[in-house]
Formats: structure tokens, C-alpha cells, sequence
């Protein structure tokens, strides 16, 4: 897969790939946080097949979804993923861990390991994407991007006290 960012001044940041089948998806995150999606069959075309325009919501559960967020399509409770020393895994937050009641801000993870929580399965309910001031709670279940010992440190602190 090829791909090439740039930025638009005023506008926001251009994303572009080229799949391994030879087509081409080009996303326009503007400033305000909306985004645009195309698809080209052909990216020598100059019209687009089709178009989404997005909200900064809808894009962020989108690309939860694509993260696998909701959904693992593998038997194992926690998904990792290794490219490049890059990790992504499940990691559960045990009953009194220091972590238990505190945002993600307060906690200060990404500061202490490394690691970034990029989505929440609690329960039935999935929280992609969340925002700096999410508490967390017992029983949480973290997706967590980073390398080997982030991913690690950040398990750790999942654990009760």
C-alpha cells in the first residue's frame, strides 16, 4: 500500500493510499474535525466514484470499527498486533487497580508508560476513541497501542495494588 500525506493550509491534512488492488482513498481531515472520504477506481480519475462526508464522531466510531474495536476476528480475548514494534492489545483493568476511578488524564497513562488507550469495551458498550476526561472503571477492557514496554507498563498498572 502506498500512501502520502500533505498538508492544506486553512483546510486541514490530506491522507492518500493506494490500495494493492490499485485503487485509491483519499481523506480530507479539515481543522473543524469533519472528514471526507473518496474512492477512486482509477487514481488518474479526476471525479471520484463516491464520497462520505463525516463528522468527527462518525469518523472516530468509524475508525474504531476498523481498529477492531468491537469486534476481534480472532479466538484469543486480547488481539495483538505486531508491525513494525508496534503492539495493539486488549488489556483488562483489574479491581483496585490504581487506575480504577480516575480519568485518563488524571491517571496520566500515556506520560507514565508510553501506551495510548484508543478505545474502552465496557460491557456491551464500546467507547471509541475516548477523550481525555473518561474515568475508568473496574472491568474496563482497554485497547492499548504502543511498543512491547509500554504495552507492559500500562498492564501493569491494570493490576490491583
Amino acid at each position: 500500500m502506498e500512501y502520502k500525506t500533505s498538508d492544506l493550509p486553512g483546510i486541514g491534512k490530506r491522507h492518500s493510499y493506494i490500495t494493492s488492488k490499485g485503487e485509491q482513498i483519499v481523506v480530507i481531515t479539515h481543522v473543524h474535525g469533519h472528514r471526507e472520504l473518496y474512492h477512486f477506481a482509477d487514481p488518474d480519475d479526476d471525479e471520484p466514484d463516491f464520497a462520505l462526508h463525516l463528522s468527527d464522531e462518525e469518523a472516530r466510531q468509524l475508525g474504531a470499527i476498523f481498529l477492531g474495536v468491537d469486534y476481534q476476528p480472532v479466538s484469543d480475548d486480547r488481539m495483538q498486533i505486531i508491525l513494525e514494534g508496534i503492539r495493539m492489545e486488549w488489556v483488562p483493568i483489574k479491581p483496585s487497580s490504581c487506575l480504577v476511578d480516575s480519568s485518563i488524564a488524571d491517571s496520566q497513562i500515556r506520560k507514565r508508560t508510553g501506551a495510548t488507550i484508543i478505545g474502552i469495551k465496557r460491557g456491551k458498550d464500546i467507547v471509541g476513541s475516548p477523550g481525555a476526561d473518561e474515568v475508568l472503571r473496574s472491568g474496563d477492557l482497554l485497547l492499548v497501542i504502543g511498543g512491547k514496554d509500554p504495552v507492559n507498563s500500562l498492564r501493569n498498572l491494570c493490576l490491583p495494588r
